[in-house]
Order: structure tokens, then sequence, then C-alpha cells
């Protein structure tokens, strides 16, 4: 139990310094139009990350999580197809801020059907209070923020599973999907916007 009470502990100190950062001006993108560009773009090289690194584990080792998957695959395709009419033509923002605001929705489902798995569900009102918290302290709403918040929510709940433990499996993959998504926005941070690193992931069959 302490072991476990330690994870906990640590995962939400991580939270509170990845919602900050998250919620801190992101330094310019080179090549971005305006500063909604460079917030989108680096959104989507989260969940591309993220959803990469799910689609490459669950459909051997958790399947009854595809169909939860596919839709949030099926919202990044759509969020990156308006990403690119905008950056084509940035008339197209509003479209594009709707598209993202759907994929984090489906991020935010995605996470809760893992979350639901591993049982994490007694830690989760506090973890998710305290997170509301810290956001609200970062005063600012971009949807960087929220993506962010939502997979470093995941894995702190899941950081509360000990190894070795039923679930600890599923666990394991939605750590791993957070430590992906974190390592892909910061080798992206203040790197020109490459739409070819974020082209959308493929649904499983």
């Amino acid at each position: 139990m302490r072991k476990t009470q330690k994870i906990s502990l640590f995962a939400m100190s991580a939270l509170a310094f990845v919602i900050a950062a998250g919620c801190d001006p992101q330094p310019s993108h080179p090549n971005q139009l305006n500063a909604f560009d460079g917030a989108a773009y680096n959104s989507l090289t989260l969940a591309h990350a993220a959803l990469a690194s799910f689609r490459a584990q669950i459909s051997s080792t958790a399947p009854q999580y595809i169909p939860a998957f596919n839709e949030a695959v099926a919202g990044y395709g759509t969020a990156f197809d308006a990403y690119a009419r905008f950056r084509a033509q940035t008339g197209n923002q509003a479209a594009a801020g709707t598209a993202l605001a759907s994929l984090t929705a489906s991020i935010v489902s995605l996470e809760n059907a893992f979350i639901t798995g591993i049982r994490a569900n007694s830690q989760e009102a506090e973890i998710r209070h305290r997170a509301s918290i810290i956001r609200a302290r970062a005063k600012k709403n971009l949807t960087v923020s929220d993506i962010l918040t939502e997979l470093q929510i995941a894995a702190a709940l899941a950081g509360t599973i000990p190894a070795g433990q039923p679930y600890s499996q599923i666990a394991a993959i939605v750590i791993e999907a957070t430590t992906r998504a974190l390592e892909a926005e910061k080798a992206t941070t203040g790197q020109p916007i490459d739409l070819a690193s974020i082209q959308p992931v493929l649904p499983i069959q």
C-alpha cells in the first residue's frame, strides 16, 4: 500500500508540473501562422503520439478498448483535416478550433474507458479535483493544456495500480502512451511545424 501511495504522489507532482507547463505560453514554431496555429500543432502532436502508442499495444493486449480507440482516431482524423485546411486558408480557424475541441472530448472518452478498466475509480475524484484546481490557478484554457491534463490524469490514476496486480498491464499501456506523448511534445518544441509528423493514425480493424 505504501508503494502505491508513493507512486500516486509522484504522479500528482508530475501532473502539476505538466499542466502548468501546458498552460504557459508555448515557444513559437518558426513557421507558425499565429498563436492558434502553434497551439493546435502542439495539441495534435500530443494526441498523435498517444494514439500511436495505444494502437501498438491494445490490438493484442487489450482488444476490449478497440471501439473507444477507433472513435478517438476518427476524431483525430477530423481534427487533422480541419487543421490542414486552416493552414491552407487561415479563415478556417473557427472550424479547426471546433474540431480540436471534439478531439479533446474523444481523448477524454478513451481515457475514461481505460480508467474504468483499471478499476481506479476510488482515486479518480480526488485526482480530477486537484487537477481542476491546478488548471484554475494557471488561468489559461488552451487545447494543448486540455489534452495534457487528460493524458496525465490517466497516467496518475494508472500509477496507483501496483505492478503484478490485476489490471496492471492496462495501467502500463496508459502510462506508456502518456510518456510517448510528452516526449513527442518536447521533441517538437520550437521546431518547424511539419504535417508529415502528425498524419492521421489508422484505426484498428
